[in-house]
């Protein structure tokens, strides 16, 4: 026989909140409903984080206990930001609501009931460089015979293996559909996945995969766990759930199942655009096929962008047949119509953004309050250089400055050895790519060509391959070949050839291995070449890289341009901000959408919410340009097409633009 205890509930009982006058009715209905399974669809700038915050108001203030509800969002921040503005609704401290990412949250429940499922409770959590270390490890354990092809580097190799695991799909899967390069490896790629869980568990130790693995494990196979779980959390709520994967969906359902389906999931699936971390769009479009008796509630008031951007972005999504139909309206004043801009080049296009900031800086808007968004990092590289040279400081919310990336510095080696042969640095760099060579035989190297009147011959020459081991000597005869093919094109090529020549020699394989995301850097290369068709030297190549770096390091004069930086962002790193002005770049077909985008089942669609996504982030004005011209080493000189998705596009719900270069007069021609 079981006795119940009942304790006092120390919630204020005293609550009160103004719903009517501090929500919409839309938002009213959602905060207000009761219980069972509810979907929340958010749109763009909806309201959504408040829509969340007064749900868990509204609960506490119903008699619920802080800690019977479960608040999981995909960052840290985000949950301490609701959960400090619940404390001011309500006017209490909330320190025992269950808030935080799945994996905070995950790590929590694995320390208390993870022995149910043979975890000890002092296990240790690998960070991603932990993680590295003990794959790599892994792959010296399981003896794999590298001959002439490289196995992928240990960074590489964790990434297959945590796609599959978030995925729920196997390394051959993984590998055959998203690294076929590596199909040769998949066996040994196996091997080392398996040698990798073992030495987990001989460690005590959990990745960031495994939280979430263990979580569902222990919902899934403990009934005991999960009834546990379910009577705790008697409301569960999950923000951007259409970001979530197969796992971390599972694991809220399962717990859901059994505290009477009391799950309140929130997103929006015109925005699920992380298919490529693993995030599943099913997830959302088929909750409630999943849970029956699903009450849907739409946020469509937007408070965010004008009228006449609300209307462009609503267009911009009509043509995907897989969502929840909704329109958006603003509540705010009209403003101007977005402005659709063909140039002529990718030069012309930085040369335009470049421009246009600087006019709307005079015109009053700070330059924080503009962005610059791009479907690829790659598509950044000549608005930087341009930003730089007029002195506009920025900020990359895409990862490395473009100039700074590896990749970008490899290829940069090969030419620096060619112009000056006694650049040290740049011979190591070119030495430690190849198999077996280490810093020790780097060093020995560069000892043996440091005082030599030519060094560039002495690496060129046949006794020089054999200052290597045996085993590495292969490589160094294949580095020699394609060291000498780029020697002869250096004498009358220029430097957008040179590195078109570098991506087909033996540095191809080397991309393919040591980095993550080899086709998108690949597309990176392809980018410097077209920043470099401008230069007709290799001497003035190199030269203004180092000093565009010199440049940014720049203090900025006091009272130009301030400290505030414009920010340079790929759309995915952009969901969920906002700027009063947004450019957006490269669109045109084979760009934006992606090629690669597009070979994926249903990747029209996502693509097609990824533009929904950048247009959804202005505010006030919104630039989209599409060059006319490619000046890639793929196809350089061929006509471009506006992006289809432009094309589907109303043109009454736009501007069409036009750019016009003014020559100004040069002061000195005045001069005899």
């Amino acid at each position: 026989m079981t006795r119940t205890f009942t304790l006092t509930a120390t919630t204020p009982t005293n609550i009160q909140l103004d719903l009517e006058r501090e929500l919409n009715p839309a938002q009213v209905a959602a905060v207000t409903s009761g219980p069972g399974p509810k979907l929340v669809i958010a749109g763009a700038g909806s309201g959504k984080t408040r829509t969340i915050t007064y749900r868990v108001a509204y609960l506490l203030s119903k008699g619920l206990q802080p800690s019977q509800i479960l608040l999981v969002t995909f960052t840290n921040k985000a949950a301490r930001e609701m959960l400090s503005r619940v404390e001011v609704l309500i006017g209490a401290t909330q320190t025992s609501i269950w808030g935080g990412t799945f994996h905070s949250i995950g790590n929590r429940l694995l320390r208390q009931y993870g022995n149910l499922i043979g975890l000890q409770p002092n296990y240790s959590i690998l960070d991603a460089q932990d993680a590295r270390d003990l794959v790599k490890v892994s792959v010296n354990e399981s003896r794999i015979k590298v001959e002439e092809k490289r196995f992928p580097a240990p960074s590489v190799v964790l990434d297959i293996i945590s796609f599959a695991a978030n995925t729920r799909r196997s390394i051959a899967q993984v590998v055959g559909e998203r690294n076929p390069h590596f199909a040769e490896w998949t066996e040994d790629l196996e091997r080392v996945a398996g040698r990798y869980r073992q030495k987990k568990r001989a460690a005590n130790a959990l990745d960031y995969d495994d939280l979430l693995l263990n979580w569902l494990k222990l919902v899934s196979d403990n009934p005991e766990a999960a009834q546990r779980l379910g009577t705790q959390f008697q409301y569960i709520l999950v923000d951007e759930y259409q970001d979530t994967n197969a796992i971390q969906s599972e694991i809220v359902e399962r717990i859901a199942a059994h505290n009477g389906r009391n799950l309140m999931v929130v997103g929006d699936d015109a925005q699920s655009i992380y298919r490529f971390r693993g995030a599943h769009y099913d997830n959302i479009f088929k909750f409630p096929d999943r849970n029956p008796g699903t009450e849907i509630f739409k946020l469509e008031v937007n408070y965010r962008s004008t009228p006449e951007i609300l209307e462009f972005t609503n267009a911009s999504i009509l043509k995907n047949q897989n969502q929840f139909q909704k329109s958006l309206t603003s509540n705010r004043t009209r403003g101007s119509l977005p402005i659709v801009l063909p140039v002529n080049d990718v030069y012309q296009e930085a040369a335009f953004v470049a421009e246009r900031i600087l006019q709307l800086r005079e015109d009053g808007v700070p330059i924080k309050e503009m962005a610059v968004l791009y479907r690829a990092h790659a598509h950044s590289s000549i608005v930087q250089a341009e930003l730089m040279k007029r002195n506009i400081p920025y900020e990359v919310r895409s990862g490395v400055r473009f100039f700074e990336m590896a990749h970008v510095k490899d290829v940069v080696a090969y030419l620096k050895v060619l112009e000056n042969p006694w650049d040290e640095m740049a011979w190591r760099r070119l030495w430690l790519m190849l198999p077996r060579v280490g810093m020790a035989t780097a060093a020995k190297l560069w000892e043996s060509i440091e005082k030599a009147v030519d060094p560039l011959e002495v690496v060129l020459s046949d006794d020089f391959a054999k200052k290597v081991p045996a085993a590495a000597q292969a490589h160094m005869k294949r580095f020699q070949s394609d060291l000498r093919m780029l020697k002869s094109l250096a004498t009358d090529h220029e430097p957008m050839s040179l590195i078109q020549a570098i991506t087909e020699t033996a540095y191809v394989e080397y991309l393919k291995t040591a980095y993550e995301g080899f086709a998108q850097r690949l597309e990176d290369l392809q980018q410097l070449a077209v920043f470099a068709r401008s230069y007709r030297t290799l001497r003035s190549f190199l030269s203004e890289l180092v000093l565009m770096g010199e440049m940014y390091g720049q203090d900025v004069e006091p009272g130009s341009l301030d400290d505030e930086k414009i920010v340079l962002s790929s759309i995915h790193q952009a969901k969920g901000l906002e700027w009063r002005v947004v450019f957006i770049l490269r669109m045109c077909e084979g760009q934006f959408p992606s090629e690669m985008g597009l070979r994926e089942q249903d990747g029209e669609e996502e693509e097609r919410r990824i533009f929904y996504v950048a247009a959804t982030r202005a505010k006030d004005e919104l630039y989209l340009t599409h060059p006319l011209i490619d000046m890639s080493m793929r196809g350089g000189g061929l006509m471009l097409q506006p992006s289809r998705f432009l094309r589907e596009i109303r043109f009454t719900l736009y501007e069409q633009g036009q750019v016009e270069t003014r020559y100004e007069r040069d002061a000195w021609s005045d001069r005899d």
